[in-house]
């Protein structure tokens, strides 16, 4: 596929987001300044047009992109974030939805074993550098989590299953075992994020 066609399929996919957004627009609250904290606080959430992976827009062109999301929609004010934040970062609102659905089912009072919390299930350091403020925000934990996940993205040039499996095992685990780690658990997750995302 030449740069030319690629550049072309980019553009298709932007254009694709924003029209989403747009649909989603009138079944959502009017969308706040930034993220907003317990107390109602307006946080800052300046993204650089270098936040957005451009792996990922690259990868769908090559034949990646979802097919048929079978994840069930989520609470308005979800799925509101959701369009944001999957639009500001370049992701595919279907794989983050898909991967809300795999680490809480939508619960953003979500507390794992290990202390993960919220919708997207994060850790205690992740919500320290993220700047998140109350990881029980909807959009603050929807923020940093597609952060997280565009950041993983980028790190593996666009492969989503291994962008999913160092959301779920951590990067240096993906590093180290060259792939998908022989975890049973990370195996499932990246199986099923899959699944629901529809991503072949």
């Amino acid at each position: 596929m030449s740069i030319d066609t690629c550049l072309q399929r980019v553009a298709q996919i932007e254009a694709r987001l924003r029209g989403l957004t747009r649909q989603l627009a009138p079944m959502s609250p009017p969308a706040p300044a930034g993220p907003v904290s317990r107390s109602g606080e307006v946080l800052s959430t300046a993204i650089s047009a270098a936040a957005r992976p451009f792996d990922v827009a690259l990868a769908q062109a090559s034949g990646q992109a979802a097919l048929r999301s079978t994840a069930q929609p989520l609470a308005p004010e979800v799925e509101a974030a959701i369009a944001r934040h999957a639009a500001a970062y370049g992701l595919d609102p279907s794989l983050v939805r898909a991967v809300i659905r795999a680490e809480s089912d939508g619960d953003p009072r979500c507390v794992s074993s290990r202390n993960a919390m919220g919708l997207m299930q994060l850790m205690p350091d992740e919500v320290r550098s993220y700047g998140v403020r109350d990881p029980f925000n909807v959009e603050e934990n929807v923020a940093g989590g597609c952060r997280q996940l565009a950041e993983k993205l980028r790190a593996f040039n666009g492969d989503v299953r291994l962008a999913l499996a160092a959301y779920n095992a951590g990067t240096g685990a993906v590093r180290r075992y060259g792939g998908i780690p022989p975890y049973p658990e990370t195996q499932d997750y990246v199986r099923k994020v899959l699944r629901m995302a529809g991503i072949p």
